[in-house]
């Protein structure tokens, strides 16, 4: 019988299906996404061993390519003394430390544009970036005859630089001449805006010979005691900060689950609405049927059985929303999920049950004040009017 009567009122309960279509995609969408994001944050954090970044006190300033913002660096007045990095092999768990590698970080001006220069020593950064894919190849260590240089995607989309290309960078009074060695393919990260070169190249066109911004190292073992090691690191380099990537990461996790707490707040409230939505369009039903309601009660019909009616009602209309609700959730995380947190999210069919669970009871839940107003219902006063 409520088959029937759903049949035959399928506009007006669409309206109901598409409220909880609406909330259920949203649940699954932020649910699915972030939880996608979370893994790829993990991921990566342990994908080529324990990494540590030592740094001075360090302040963030904005940068700019041309017209166009590329983010912030962080930098300050203070740096390592390049003389002193052979300190860190001091450390008590100095066989853990697999790569040491220095980075000097910069502003040059190349034509009309400034951008951001990053000196490096070539092999350590080979090892520690194994999955970078270069349009091109890898820029080999300064020599006499040629200085070879690695440019970012969002720097040599702009300015048409590939391999091959000559460019001329300086800084005040200093300028280099430099080859092209290859493109580095987008990464997501910052070095899509960076010019990276031969860490003594970036000295002396900086002005800071004999100086570096930071350090990343690289800790290589099972179950390294990371949080140790740079506490240790710290007591050798007075004045540092060694921050492990575990660190980095919680930074990460943290901005993401604020945002996937702002993210459920909204789904949370589509879902309220959607209730409300429901119990509006069963209510309009009811009254529609006050008549039909009455005669079933003066034919014996019990309270409980009206009730279950309406309440089973309310339960096709869940179901029904909230699996097509998962569909188009779990279709629009996969669209959306690579542009907000670079990553590609699987179906997540153990939500399944849970999504339908909870739209299920959204419409029995609408169906309370729905069914108290059928309940109110005088059968001898309908059957007057009849």
């Amino acid at each position: 019988m409520v088959l029937k009567d759903i049949s035959r009122r399928k506009t007006k309960l669409g309206l109901a299906v598409l409220s909880v279509v609406v909330a259920a995609a949203a649940i699954v969408a932020v649910v699915t996404t972030f939880s996608a994001a979370t893994d790829g944050l993990y991921e990566e954090s342990n994908k080529f061993g324990a990494n540590i970044i030592v740094r001075p006190e360090v302040t963030n300033i904005p940068l700019v390519a041309g017209s166009t913002s590329i983010g912030s660096l962080s930098t300050g007045e203070n740096y390592i003394e390049e003389s002193e990095i052979p300190r860190i092999h001091t450390i008590q768990n100095n066989s853990n430390l697999a790569v040491v590698a220095p980075r000097l970080y910069g502003v040059a001006e190349l034509g009309d544009s400034s951008v951001v220069i990053m000196g490096v020593d070539p092999e350590k950064e080979k090892t520690l970036k194994p999955w970078w894919k270069i349009q091109g190849h890898w820029m080999g260590a300064e020599t006499p005859e040629k200085t070879e240089v690695m440019v970012g995607s969002d720097i040599a989309g702009p300015l048409g630089l590939k391999e091959g290309s000559r460019i001329t960078l300086s800084q005040g009074d200093n300028s280099i001449d430099a080859q092209v060695a290859g493109v580095i393919e987008s990464t997501g990260g910052n070095e899509d805006g960076y010019i990276i070169l031969p860490l003594a190249t970036s000295q002396q066109l900086l002005s800071k010979e004999g100086k570096v911004s930071s350090l990343e190292v690289r800790a290589l073992c099972n179950d390294c005691p990371v949080e140790e090691i740079s506490r240790q690191i710290e007591e050798v380099f007075p004045g540092l900060e060694a921050r492990s990537m575990s660190q980095i990461v919680e930074t990460e996790m943290a901005v993401v689950e604020h945002t996937e707490s702002s993210a459920m707040a909204v789904s949370i409230i589509t879902l309220l609405v959607s209730t409300l939505t429901v119990a509006s369009t069963m209510l309009a039903s009811v009254n529609e049927k006050l008549k039909e309601i009455g005669i079933m009660r003066a034919v014996g019909a019990s309270n409980r059985q009206v009730v279950s009616m309406l309440l089973f009602e309310g339960a096709i209309i869940g179901i029904i929303g909230g699996t097509i609700g998962f569909a188009i959730g779990t279709a629009a995380s996969a669209i959306a999920a690579p542009m907000l947190v670079s990553v590609s999210p699987s179906p997540m069919w153990e939500i399944l049950p849970g999504v339908a669970g909870i739209c299920i009871v959204t419409g029995m839940v609408a169906s309370i004040i729905p069914a108290k107003r059928a309940l109110g219902v005088d059968p001898a006063e309908v059957l007057r009017s009849v």
